[in-house]
């Protein structure tokens, strides 16, 4: 796969943060790992973002108005970085290189057509071949219905996404009754694990810069390694939030108490000034089960529901948290695993996989090794959903 991974690399234009643009929390990482004895692990990681080199740290105060604007490679308009820190939840200057700057621009220009706010709900074979695909599009405050078939569909809604629509055009519609049992096995969290730090004397800037630039990669050289550890980052509206919720008396036991720890380690003049946010991927256990269940007793609609069971991915997590604590004490912070984990053994992720996974035939998957829905000719899931088992790795160059 690597020279298609190349080519997306060189389409995207993927590259490294500047020397002269690194950010507090690359060289905090930097430091920890050196402090750890894991220095020859720390390397800077690759961003699909638009990066000028003339800028410094000394235009941060001018803001977006710092940006260079030009048409990309492609002639997109696109803005350089600029160290907003907003990456999580999108870029003011579009300095970052989404889809919408190359791919699907690229593909508009051909004539493909890109229907923003519509729901596909169900595919249907044809008799002669192809499928119909049913959607609802929003409007006005409501749906309208509508149609189109084609010989060739492509699924690629997510991990969730995918997999709850062909469950759902298995087992509510019966559109496709012939899709594999498999279908909503073996989903995984990609091992995802946050730990917030916080410095009295350190400034991590966690809203300046681009999010997760840099990494301790324990699994180079190292065959028993099963996770990495990034610097994360949290948009401005964070701190509104976590004041926010604190206050707020239906913000529920574990929530409250990761804040009002937070709370009481946080600086008045900035209050996410020295918070730094150890992040991770790890190998977990990848044994999820994705299915449809009545909402509740008193609400029959169906909705995704997920069985984890989270024993056999413990052991991964646990390291990471330990890490993540070793490499905070190492730089003077205070680690606050948050207790959504060590009380209720939950997890976030924003890297859901799997679900429609790869298979060897039917009984093993849902798809083959190029996304070909078994039984269902024409018919191809191309995201996370196919997936078989946590990359331990962020899997943006492999979904786009």
């Amino acid at each position: 796969l690597k020279p298609h991974y190349d080519t997306v690399k060189a389409f995207m234009n993927v590259r490294e943060v500047p020397d002269n643009q690194w950010t507090a929390r690359m060289r905090l990482m930097k430091d920890g790992a050196e402090s750890v004895g894991l220095g020859d692990k720390f390397r800077k990681l690759e961003l699909a973002v638009n990066f000028d080199e003339t800028w410094t740290y000394d235009q941060l105060s001018k803001g977006p108005a710092a940006t260079v604007s030009k048409p990309n490679a492609h002639g997109a308009e696109q803005g350089t970085c600029v160290h907003l820190g907003n990456c999580d939840i999108g870029c003011d200057v579009h300095a970052k290189n989404t889809l919408d700057r190359n791919y699907l621009f690229v593909a508009e220009q051909k004539g493909t057509e890109v229907r923003e706010l519509t729901l596909v709900t169900n595919i249907e074979p044809l008799t002669g071949g192809g499928y119909r695909v049913s959607f609802d599009r929003l409007e006005n405050g409501g749906r309208v219905s509508g149609s189109e078939t084609a010989g060739l569909v492509i699924v690629a809604a997510g991990s969730l996404g995918s997999t709850e629509l062909l469950l759902r055009c298995r087992d509510v519609t019966g559109s496709l009754p012939n899709l594999s049992p498999f279908l909503g096995r073996d989903w995984s969290s990609n091992g995802d694990f946050l730990t917030p730090a916080l410095y009295a004397t350190r400034d991590c800037r966690p809203t300046v810069g681009p999010t997760i630039a840099s990494a301790i990669d324990l699994y180079d050289g190292d065959p028993d390694a099963n996770f990495w550890i990034q610097d994360g980052g949290l948009p401005n509206l964070a701190a509104d939030y976590f004041n926010r919720k604190g206050s707020d008396p239906a913000t529920g036991f574990e929530a409250k108490a990761l804040l009002e720890s937070m709370q009481a380690l946080l600086r008045r003049d900035d209050p996410l000034k020295g918070v730094m946010p150890w992040f991770a991927q790890g190998v977990d256990a990848a044994n999820g089960i994705l299915s449809l269940r009545p909402r509740s007793e008193a609400d029959p609609r169906l909705r995704l529901n997920l069985d984890w069971e989270i024993e056999k991915s413990k052991e991964v997590i646990d390291a990471i948290v330990a890490m993540h604590k070793r490499l905070s004490f190492a730089t003077d912070g205070v680690p606050l695993v948050p207790p959504t984990w060590t009380l209720f053994k939950n997890l976030i992720t924003p890297h859901p996989l799997g679900g429609c996974n790869m298979g060897a035939d039917a009984a093993t998957g849902v798809v083959d090794h190029a996304g070909r829905v078994f039984g269902y000719p024409g018919l191809y899931v191309a995201d996370g959903a196919i997936v078989p088992e946590a990359l331990g790795v962020n899997p943006s160059s492999t979904i786009g």
